[in-house]
């Protein structure tokens, strides 16, 4: 393991490969010391071989409110709900949440333990090449790779590659998000607003506002990000509240017996189990890849 993290590299940056892991000193010997949060993210990262040069602007609530904001978890479900329900029905929702619930779980919670202990911007390709067979590791990586990701070998002779693989799922999901927003608002113009004439444009353009809003908010007004996800914790909360009780007290309630043993396949698949799985994406959808975005802030 020692020679794995002292053979990784993945900045210009960074200190010179290490040929040990030193143990990380406990918060006994850091209270001796008087060191603070800063020093001991310094020191964690030098064990790692990394210098750090960024500076840590996120706690842990406004860290909380951006897992909650990139979740989306009762947001997301709401606006794809249609999908669960039209494959899989009341019960297929029900079941499928549960297991996408638990399959999420074990994944994250091994990922949880490998960002505790090298907790790296990289993430995912860092530690497929930390813990990767020798002759297999650079190509693991590389299947995995966010990013740029620079991995010098033995003989000091570098070798860059790109892993642009799961790139490609983050700007979908990215494009969801404003593509989702855009089209949830046209929805409300539309049901509030009998004179107005759809166009599938004005939902394009909606996509683009809010895809520059984004990009505004996380350039031009970075310093105030971790305060707006802060804020955006607080109406997460109290918009589930919101949208929970009127749902529970004023919509009609079916029985238990078809809630949790009525499926529907509307989607006309073959089979009514074929026809579960594939609506599982709406469930899924809630968990999917976002609680990794976390791993990946780890150095903020």
């Amino acid at each position: 393991m020692a020679k794995m993290i002292a053979q990784t590299t993945v900045a210009a940056h960074e200190l010179d490969p290490l040929t040990s892991v030193h143990i990380a000193p406990s918060s006994k010997d850091y209270a001796l010391s008087g060191s603070s949060s800063q020093e001991r993210d310094r020191d964690g990262l030098a064990r790692l071989g990394k210098k750090q040069v960024l500076k840590r602007n996120f706690a842990f609530m406004s860290m909380l409110g951006f897992s909650c904001t990139m979740m989306q978890t009762w947001e997301g479900i709401l606006v794809i709900f249609v999908a669960g329900f039209e494959n899989g029905g009341p019960a297929g929702l029900v079941y499928g949440f549960l297991i996408d619930w638990l399959g999420t779980f074990a994944v994250f919670t091994t990922m949880a333990e490998m960002a505790s202990m090298a907790p790296t911007a990289g993430g995912q390709y860092h530690w497929v090449f930390m813990l990767g067979p020798r002759s297999y590791r650079k190509f693991l990586s590389y299947l995995t790779g966010k990013s740029s990701l620079e991995v010098y070998s033995s003989d000091s002779r570098g070798l860059r590659s790109q892993g642009w693989l799961t790139v490609t799922g983050w700007q979908a999901l990215v494009a969801s998000g404003g593509y989702l927003g855009g089209t949830v608002i046209q929805g409300l113009i539309v049901l509030n607003n009998p004179d107005y004439e759809f166009r599938r444009w004005h939902g394009t353009l909606l996509f683009w506002a809010i895809v520059a809003f984004a990009v505004f908010l996380n350039t031009v007004t970075s310093r105030l990000l971790p305060k707006v996800e802060g804020l955006i914790l607080v109406l997460h909360l109290l918009g589930f509240f919101a949208i929970f009780f009127p749902l529970v007290y004023m919509a009609p309630h079916g029985k238990a017996v078809d809630v949790f043993t009525t499926f529907l396949n509307e989607g006309g698949w073959p089979t009514q189990g074929l026809s579960f799985f594939v609506g599982l994406i709406g469930n899924v959808f809630a968990f999917l890849g976002k609680v990794d975005r976390l791993f990946h802030d780890a150095l903020d």
